[in-house]
């Protein structure tokens, strides 16, 4: 692909404690302009379910079948504003060979080359901080990462890395991934130097983040080891997402909308107030 473009519009995060953001002062003539969001969440962790009720409803053959219903009816709403869009991590498999402050938890915790079994083999692996979008937010937000076909599963999950990866990789280079406990090929698609910044006081470090899509066709890949399993965890996660609405009075009349389009498919979500 190419080098990533200088990002056109800055992202405003209230919840500070997403992976891969650190504080940071931001001038003035850094900001062009701000949003606001605030993260979907389910209900489902929590103590208003027993296990037992948790496991009926989850357990449920239709269960993932909703939880795409409910995210393709959040993407194609104009009833809310919503942002497909999600921090983690993604593990890169194999022996860390790179700066310790490109894996995530540096000046916490020493993460790197954790000792796993993949497939039978045993394997290190490496977690990284991960930005995660679909093409839609990603349009939205006035970025190009990725081309229209990134977002289509092929045998290879695209990802655009941070620069602090440029020495060690070049594009078109695969790196072996783990997401959400499967294994993949990564494939690089580009770099990008500057930071994503969500407010004046947190930024996502374009250093050590990598950005990956939301793509289609992911039931296309054939050697999953617990296809339920992903595919559950995957919906799950994807629905904990950002909706934006630019008064913070607008947060009851946002909350209803998205629970009502919740309970249209039974499922119990709602949006988190942030700060």
């Amino acid at each position: 692909m190419y080098k990533l473009k200088k990002i056109p519009l800055l992202l405003s995060v209230l919840l500070l404690s997403l992976q891969g953001c650190s504080r940071n002062e931001v001038t003035a003539s850094d900001m062009q302009g701000t949003k606001t969001f605030y993260q979907v969440v389910d209900n489902y962790n929590t103590d208003k379910y027993t296990q037992k009720e948790l496991a009926q409803i989850t357990g449920s053959d239709s269960f993932i079948d909703t939880l795409q219903k409910f995210n393709a009816e959040m993407n194609s709403t104009d009833t809310v504003d919503f942002y497909d869009m999600k921090y983690e991590t993604v593990a890169f498999i194999g022996k860390w060979d790179k700066p310790k402050d490109l894996a995530n938890g540096y000046g916490h915790k020493d993460l790197t080359d954790q000792k796993v079994t993949i497939k039978g083999k045993n394997e290190y692996i490496t977690p990284v901080d991960a930005f995660i979008l679909n093409k839609k937010t990603m349009e939205k937000l006035g970025l190009d990462y990725f081309s229209e076909q990134d977002f289509i599963y092929n045998g290879e999950f695209p990802m655009v890395l941070g620069s602090g990866f440029e020495e060690y990789y070049n594009i078109g280079d695969t790196i072996p991934i783990e997401y959400l406990r499967e294994n993949f090929n990564g494939k690089v698609v580009g770099f990008y130097d500057k930071d994503l910044v969500f407010d004046e006081f947190s930024h996502c470090d374009s250093y050590s983040t990598i950005i990956i899509p939301y793509m289609d066709n992911l039931e296309s890949k054939d050697d999953y080891e617990n296809r339920k399993e992903f595919f559950y965890t995957y919906n799950i996660f994807r629905n904990s997402a950002y909706i934006y609405f630019p008064n913070t009075l607008d947060y009851e009349k946002n909350k209803d909308a998205v629970e009502k389009i919740a309970q249209k498919y039974n499922l119990d979500y709602t949006v988190l107030r942030g700060y």
